[in-house]
């Protein structure tokens, strides 16, 4: 079973350097898993002008960079509706902090807040409704902290009766306009496979593809 990337709602509690998951809070399952991720550790650098470096003190920060994709052409929805859901983690309430988020995706664990997230839409219905849209989430901690996998849980390594790590999800192609599936192949390098990837995306017209179809061009 592929296993999905999730946002949980994460606090941190006095001086506790370790953060928990709040009771009832907000979980997001993502709806592609994304093609790579992006980890910086930094150490603060306290050399003045002019002088030698240091070593560092022990203080610096960890940063992750990740792409979400989502995608509404099937139900013709406004995709917004989906993303303003992430947009929780990073808005702060008069009556509360801004939101901790804990990126869990496998055995990799990444908590923090988010500091910026950018929004691209690049694709609507004929109506100018959002149909898809491209999160860069950008989430920061001033802390370099390696978290390990739960015990028991994410990040068991593969044995007897589990399967391999498959890594990220596949690829999916969207087709563009007056796109077929011979095309498409063509681009992905595939142009001799364009009969079986219509075969495994279950097309019955490969000649005719609507735009903004996402298509498994590893299939």
């Amino acid at each position: 079973m592929l296993e999905k990337a999730k946002l949980v709602e994460v606090r941190w509690r006095g001086s506790r350097p370790e953060a928990e998951k709040v009771p009832g809070g907000k979980e997001i399952t993502v709806q592609f898993n994304p093609q790579t991720l992006k980890l910086t550790f930094a150490n603060e650098d306290n050399s003045g002008a002019g002088s030698p470096p240091r070593q560092s003190t022990g203080s610096g920060t960890s940063k992750l960079a990740v792409e979400l994709l989502f995608d509404t052409t099937a139900d013709g929805s406004d995709v917004r509706a989906n993303t303003k859901n992430v947009a929780y983690f990073l808005i702060a309430a008069p009556d509360r902090a801004q939101p901790g988020l804990s990126f869990e995706w496998g055995s990799l664990i990444f908590r923090g807040v988010v500091k910026s997230i950018d929004e691209t839409l690049d694709y609507f219905s004929d109506e100018g409704v959002p149909l898809r849209a491209t999160l860069a989430l950008n989430i920061a901690r001033p802390k370099i902290e390696f978290v390990e996998p739960r015990p028991g849980g994410n990040g068991q390594r593969s044995g007897a009766g589990q399967a391999p790590a498959t890594g990220a999800t596949t690829p999916l192609e969207p087709a563009r306009s007056n796109d077929n599936v011979q095309g498409l192949a063509a681009r992905n390098g595939n142009s001799s496979q364009w009969k079986s990837i219509a075969s495994a995306n279950n097309i019955d017209d490969p000649l005719r593809l609507p735009p903004g179809s996402l298509i498994d061009m590893n299939a």
